[in-house]
């Protein structure tokens, strides 16, 4: 593997960034070794950031069902290499975990996540806003520098197979995931929110997978790569452009004041319903 294309350290993990939440950081300070343990971070942010409407759990919720899914198809032995495709799996929520890493402790990230993570701060937008924002920034970025980590050779032919594949498990898993979100980010909000931000379901399907292709396409590019200042230069466009994606996403109309403010509105609603419905079901037992 090689040095240039590691993330960018963070701070130490002593070091806090203003706003911080000590329990995300805890929960992503350890290298992934295991499917499981990626699985168990991703619980803890959404346990964390749902209840403070954080919108970083957005993304974190939909990764969670994700890996989930892609877990259940490599015990069930779909691939052909299953080991393969669970370190790969592994590599990716590690470059996921830095990255949120170095937003906790205050270190240097890549443009598309910081970009991710400093609209959530925000709390402007739309939830599907904030979940595109999370996959661009995982996929446009992240996800050649993952097939790198884990290597595509040798038998490069099974492993693209493998690679592939997996578009059709994210195909699969989508209706489950767009339930999850709605359902834990916006229950009234729903119609709104998906309506408002809407991308065809056949423009969704076709874009992710010809995204997952053009990162395998770059991860190609880096392996043949003879000199580290070409891999370096590789990896800086990954940054450039998964981060003018992201600010395309930001982009208007859906930036529009009396739309944002409509939505904002609305959320507040949403709170206020789910204070309520929660007591309720206090009262009643359950």
């Amino acid at each position: 593997m090689n040095s240039t294309l590691q993330a960018e350290n963070p701070r130490p993990a002593s070091t806090m960034a203003p706003g911080a939440d000590i329990r995300i950081r805890d929960a992503v300070s350890t290298e992934f070794t295991t499917i499981a343990e990626v699985a168990s971070a991703l619980e803890v942010v959404e346990a964390i950031c749902l209840p403070r409407g954080d919108r970083r759990g957005v993304f974190a919720t939909a990764y969670l069902q994700i890996t989930r899914a892609i877990g259940t198809e490599i015990a069930a032995g779909r691939f052909h290499d299953a080991d393969w495709t669970t370190r790969y799996l592994i590599s990716f929520g590690n470059l996921y975990r830095r990255a949120l890493l170095a937003s906790e402790t205050g270190g240097s990230l890549p443009k598309s996540w910081r970009i991710a993570f400093d609209a959530a701060r925000d709390g402007t937008g739309f939830v599907i806003q904030h979940l595109l924002l999370g996959i661009n920034a995982h996929i446009n970025h992240d996800l050649a520098l993952a097939l790198h980590e884990t290597g595509i050779d040798p038998e490069r032919r099974w492993r693209y197979e493998d690679h592939t594949l997996i578009n059709a498990v994210l195909e699969a898993a989508t209706p489950q995931l767009k339930s999850e979100v709605s359902t834990k980010y916006a229950p009234i909000l729903e119609r709104l929110d998906w309506i408002a931000g809407r991308l065809d379901d056949a423009l969704v399907a076709f874009s992710i997978p010809k995204a997952r292709d053009h990162a395998w396409s770059f991860a190609v590019a880096i392996e043949g790569a003879k000199l580290d200042s070409e891999r370096t230069l590789l990896r800086r466009a990954l940054d450039e452009q998964a981060g003018v994606l992201a600010q395309l996403i930001l982009a208007p109309p859906t930036r529009n004041p009396v739309l944002l403010k409509t939505v904002k509105v609305a959320g507040q609603v949403d709170t206020a319903f789910r204070k309520v419905t929660g007591l309720f079901g206090k009262l009643l037992g359950k």
